[in-house]
């Protein structure tokens, strides 16, 4: 009997690794990702995507900036300390690990990625 198997891509950069793992359509996708110490990923924005960041190794700082009013939001995150964090519209965010370790953090997203429509414009928080 033949047991499915499917090897993924990791996408490394000088932040860390990202690994899309399940892509689900109508569903969306679940990737995880580490991110080294210092290290900042994001500083975007979506127009229709919401995305769930759930730390559960490290410790991470998520900054949220409302486009419209410039309000700033900043959360604490840490895999010690499990919870889940939605980016959503029309805020602009970003995590960095502020911890001594590698963070590892599991993301979802309410649609598969698509790289000729990424759905995602750079903008400082």
């Amino acid at each position: 009997m033949d047991i499915p198997r499917e090897k993924l891509e990791v996408k490394e950069d000088a932040r860390g690794k990202l690994v899309e793992a399940f892509k689900i359509p109508d569903a969306g996708q679940v990737f995880y990702m580490t991110t080294h110490p210092g290290a900042t990923r994001g500083n975007h924005y979506h127009t229709r995507k919401v995305e769930r960041f759930l730390v559960i190794q490290g410790t991470g700082k998520i900054r949220m900036r409302h486009r419209a009013t410039g309000e700033i939001k900043e959360f604490i995150v840490s895999g010690e300390a499990p919870e889940i964090i939605d980016m959503i519209m029309p805020w602009t965010h970003n995590i960095q690990n502020i911890g001594n370790e590698d963070m590892v953090m599991l993301v979802w997203v309410n649609e598969v990625f698509d790289p000729n429509d990424p759905d995602t414009y750079s903008e400082e928080v």
